[in-house]
């Protein structure tokens, strides 16, 4: 059975780890009490549209997937003062707006997820008759999630390959509600071909003398090897352009490697998701 102090909570970006899911009657005590519905629902879309002169009514065009604000309430409660100041210090420590605080959803239908997040705004205290009294205060929290999705992970499919030129058949399947960008990796090669989405295009990937990956997320795809330097642009205008859409039932993928030596080819799959469950 899930703590339901467990069903939210965050990692600080200093390490710090606060069950939020509920008061735990301690000394020192955190728990959100309002807000936070944005977690709870798609990422917001804005849809776009054209329309020309004469036109009746208009044209639609992309959907932007746009970063996903999340405003919520928490309660900071000590025993004494001394207690308070020293849980709203360290409340503040595990903020920032230039690095990430992790938010954790657990749940026993769909496990744990999680969505990296950073200050909006500054923290506000919301309580109406704060003082220097006061054992207990309310701050507003506006973060923002710039990768709207929630993750639950990474699934990854290993082929081995021989000396020489070799095919292999990975089989992948999307379940989640949102498309997914595959990764792909391995070690040394002389070339590869490696498969473009469901599209049945093939993408040729130059010869790699460390370990590699590549990252086929549409505006940020990347070749990368140990140096961390990017090597799409040695494909010649050629890069991926399609995921794996929601819900793929089990499919076979195929991959070409050529390589002087044995290796590894893997097939990483980042699982993500509009909300908590479902």
């Amino acid at each position: 059975m899930i703590d339901l102090r467990d069903s939210i909570s965050i990692r600080g970006v200093d390490g710090a780890s606060w069950a939020l899911g509920g008061p735990g009657r301690t000394a020192k005590d955190a728990w959100i009490t309002g807000g936070l519905a944005a977690l709870f629902q798609a990422a917001p879309r804005t849809p776009t549209r054209t329309s020309r002169a004469y036109e009746i009514g208009s044209t639609p065009r992309m959907v932007k997937i746009e970063e996903r604000l999340l405003d919520f309430r928490v309660r900071l409660e000590g025993r004494t003062r001394r207690d308070l100041e020293q849980l709203l210090a360290a409340w503040n420590r595990s903020w920032s707006m230039y690095a990430d605080t992790q938010l954790f959803t657990r749940s026993l239908e769909c496990g744990t997820r999680s969505i990296k997040v950073r200050l909006d705004r500054d923290i506000t205290i919301a309580t109406e008759h704060f003082s220097m009294q006061s054992t207990k205060v309310d701050l507003e929290m506006v973060v923002v999630a710039c990768w709207p999705y929630l993750t639950s992970g990474t699934d990854e499919l290993t082929s081995d390959f021989p000396a020489g030129r070799s095919e292999h058949r990975f089989e992948i399947h999307n379940p989640t509600d949102v498309p997914l960008w595959m990764e792909w990796g391995g070690t040394p090669i002389t070339s590869a071909k490696l498969p473009d989405g469901l599209s049945g295009r093939m993408v040729p990937i130059q010869a790699q003398t460390n370990v590699w990956k590549a990252r086929t997320r549409g505006g940020l795809e990347k070749l990368s090897s140990a140096d961390g330097t990017n090597q799409l642009k040695g494909l010649r205008g050629l890069s991926f352009l399609y995921e794996i859409p929601p819900n793929t039932p089990p499919t076979i993928l195929p991959a070409e490697v050529t390589a002087a030596v044995p290796g590894k080819l893997r097939a990483i799959m980042p699982r993500y998701h509009e909300m908590p469950w479902g």
